[in-house]
């Protein structure tokens, strides 16, 4: 089973953001951060030539970076859950996956810092400390035996490509 974990596109400025008076959930994307996530899946799609589903935060964010990727994976089916959110322990997610990713094979995850390195780490070593640093836009594909039977510290990493490697 392939887990590949993508980070948000760049999205507006923080505090410009919260000037608007609106909530920081409610964050979209800039033009910049969806031109360069729609280079990095076109990049992705060389080697990964598609997915079973995209599973993606609600934050608004993450589900745009979500729907650039399903229109490059034509069409795939978004899911959003609350297990993505970056306050969301790593566990959380994983029991997500045990139960709703055992019908997948090739599941696509978008999500948060720094909940996501966080998650991609434990997934790695078993343990809850982040060692990764996870860029926006980044990706990492990680190996698993079994989706249902998957366990902290029983992936293996397959792929690591940040953005600057991929996009001018």
């Amino acid at each position: 089973m392939e887990l590949i974990i993508i980070r948000h596109a760049v999205a507006e400025e923080r505090e410009d953001f919260k000037k608007k008076g609106l909530e920081d959930n409610l964050r979209p994307l800039t033009l910049k951060g969806r031109k360069k996530m729609q280079k990095v899946c076109v990049y992705l799609r060389d080697f990964v030539e598609e997915l079973d589903v995209i599973v993606t935060s609600p934050l608004v964010r993450a589900r745009q970076t979500a729907e650039i990727i399903s229109q490059i994976y034509y069409d795939t089916k978004v899911i959003e859950t609350p297990e993505l959110v970056p306050q969301s322990p790593p566990q959380a997610f994983l029991k997500w996956l045990r139960v709703q990713g055992r019908n997948y094979r090739r599941v696509a995850v978008v999500g948060h810092e720094p909940h996501i390195s966080s998650f991609a780490s434990y997934m790695l070593s078993g343990k809850l400390e982040s060692f990764i640093d996870f860029k926006k836009s980044g990706v990492i594909g990680l190996e698993l035996e079994s989706f249902a039977q998957a366990e902290a510290g029983s992936a293996q990493l397959m792929y690591y490509l940040p953005p600057k490697f991929i996009v001018d």
